[in-house]
């Protein structure tokens, strides 16, 4: 592997992890945590863009030298790996907020809040009401240790700078107030599968400016890249692609997505992300020595 003391290029390398970094058991592979680690202290400015928050990325990532904010939730969040901290966070305005929940009131859902009230992420419930939610709540506090805040209501937390709302259900179930939601000012929607159970698909609620295209944004203005090349997979990762110059696709990739890569790789079960990194970034390096 090249070493150096310092970054060697002015591209902007930003990966998503579901599907497309991680493994189908939601790891890193050894292979791409080696590859990754040497090419991140060799200088590969490198960060990743999730709708996971930073309760499950942290742990997940845990060894990697990042230094980069990570964007989480789809961009709700800017998250500092060094300091394990909220470094800036898009808050959805009360009045949008309050229409959101009247919605899912009408359309009978309850979902989890993502509030940031100083520097750090707290996850409120009302009530665990569906199976998905369980499920959902189960596997993140037995696997992550995720720290949960029970609330009577979650109009309480209007004004409680919430960023990011979250229901998982059948899509069948969701589309209705998928449609719903698309006719509300002040707001963005996320509305795309689950990787690892089929028919479960996800709808999360943030502010207009959040969203990967303007996390992505607003860490070329922290870097001063000129260039993001950009990897994903589902359907969430439209606003990833729409941000970045080079459009990659991992090979599991849904077929609209790959149909906007510039690049098609190959899958991520096969280190794909990491192996491509690798090889580009030997060849950057090679130039300037």
């Amino acid at each position: 592997m090249p070493r150096s003391s310092r970054a060697v290029t002015d591209t902007l390398y930003v990966t998503d992890l579901d599907g497309t970094l991680l493994q189908p058991d939601v790891s890193v592979s050894d292979k791409s945590f080696r590859i990754l680690s040497e090419l991140l202290e060799d200088g590969l400015p490198l960060t990743a863009a999730t709708a996971r928050t930073s309760f499950s990325v942290m742990p997940i990532l845990r060894g990697l030298p990042l230094k980069l904010p990570l964007i989480l939730q789809n961009g709700a969040v800017l998250h500092d790996p060094v300091t394990d901290s909220v470094v800036s966070a898009a808050v959805i305005k009360p009045d949008a907020f309050l229409q959101v929940l009247e919605l899912f009131s009408q359309f009978r859902f309850n979902g989890f809040v993502f509030c940031v009230p100083g520097s750090r992420l707290e996850c409120c419930y009302t009530e665990l009401t569906t199976e998905h939610m369980r499920r959902y709540y189960q596997e993140r506090r037995d696997r992550y240790d995720k720290p949960f805040k029970q609330v009577a209501s979650l109009c309480e937390l209007n004004g409680y700078n919430p960023v990011f709302l979250s229901l998982n259900a059948p899509k069948e179930r969701l589309d209705p107030l998928h449609a719903a939601l698309q006719e509300l000012r002040g707001i963005s929607v996320a509305y795309y599968r689950d990787v690892y159970e089929p028919g479960i698909w996800y709808l999360e609620v943030t502010a207009p400016d959040a969203s990967k295209y303007h996390g992505i944004c607003r860490l070329k203005e922290i870097t001063g890249a000129k260039t993001v090349v950009g990897f994903g997979d589902n359907h969430n990762d439209f606003p990833l692609f729409r941000a970045c110059d080079v459009k990659i696709a991992v090979g599991n990739a849904a077929e609209e997505l790959k149909a906007q890569a510039d690049i098609i790789i190959g899958r991520n079960t096969d280190d794909a992300v990491a192996e491509y990194l690798y090889s580009v970034f030997k060849i950057r390096y090679s130039k300037h020595i």
